[in-house]
């Protein structure tokens, strides 16, 4: 299943690094997996399946990345 690589600016350091372990705690923080799937959409791209959160980025700015799993067909 091909995934779609959504970048999602944070708000600073702190608050990404608490995020960051809430996720590797196997919670979810539902605003942000709702904003990845809404941009898959707004790239054209249908979401099949959760956000999967795979970490930040180390620069400026800070960004929470995920892959959203999407549908391959084109209609």
């Amino acid at each position: 299943m091909p995934m779609l690589r959504i970048e999602i600016e944070a708000a600073d350091r702190i608050e990404a690094k608490r995020v960051q372990a809430l996720y590797q705690r196997g919670e979810r923080l539902v605003k942000l997996d709702e904003e990845a799937e809404a941009e898959a959409w707004r790239r054209g791209r249908t979401p099949v399946g959760r956000p999967v959160f795979v970490g930040l980025t180390n620069g400026v700015p800070l960004l929470y990345r995920f892959d959203v799993p999407v549908e391959t067909a084109v209609r």
